[in-house]
């Protein structure tokens, strides 16, 4: 009986520590409004998915607003079957801008990420002769002010811009998620 009574005390811990459960209300509000704008499933593994990517956002004086199918006043896409959420959130280190596209009928959520860093151009520079030298990473374009690379065999895209004395690194990545 005290082995039984010890295994339920720690599940039960174990889910007090999840991350969605333990998460500010703040943070929680984006949350749950991503998933009603987009008419998903309100279940945990959605709102985990999203959480997920957004999480690691919310640190410290963040902000947020977002776009949808319903924003414009003369939008004709309102009740369309492909919902949209643009969710741009601010801190104090960078800007992040995600897409949120969920395809009711195809029962997929697609998620792009934007990050968005600003710099001293010698830092950019340095991070990109970095990249230029990793093997991963396959140089798509390259000019004087600009630089993009792709991660091999991923929707993942990095962008070095330098106008001296600054400059801008942008982290892009793509994602395709099932829904239930």
């Amino acid at each position: 009986m005290k082995k039984v009574l010890l295994i339920m005390v720690l599940l039960h811990n174990v889910y007090a520590l999840d991350t969605l459960s333990a998460m500010p209300k703040d943070q929680k509000s984006v949350i749950n409004r991503i998933v009603k704008v987009l008419k998903l499933p309100n279940n945990h593994k959605n709102q985990k998915i999203i959480y997920d990517k957004l999480g690691v956002f919310f640190t410290k004086n963040w902000s947020a607003h977002w776009t949808t199918n319903k924003t414009g006043a003369h939008s004709k896409i309102k009740n369309s079957a492909v919902q949209i959420c643009d969710v741009t959130i601010y801190n104090n280190n960078r800007i992040v801008n995600g897409t949120f596209v969920y395809f009711k009928k195809e029962k997929q959520l697609f998620i792009t990420l934007k990050q968005y860093i600003e710099a001293k151009s010698s830092s950019v520079l340095k991070k990109y002769k970095e990249r230029k030298n990793d093997s991963k990473y396959t140089l798509e374009r390259e000019t004087d002010h600009y630089a993009y690379f792709q991660e091999k065999g991923y929707m993942s895209y990095e962008t070095y811009h330098v106008k001296s004395p600054s400059g801008m690194v942008i982290y892009e990545s793509s994602y395709f998620f099932d829904i239930k």
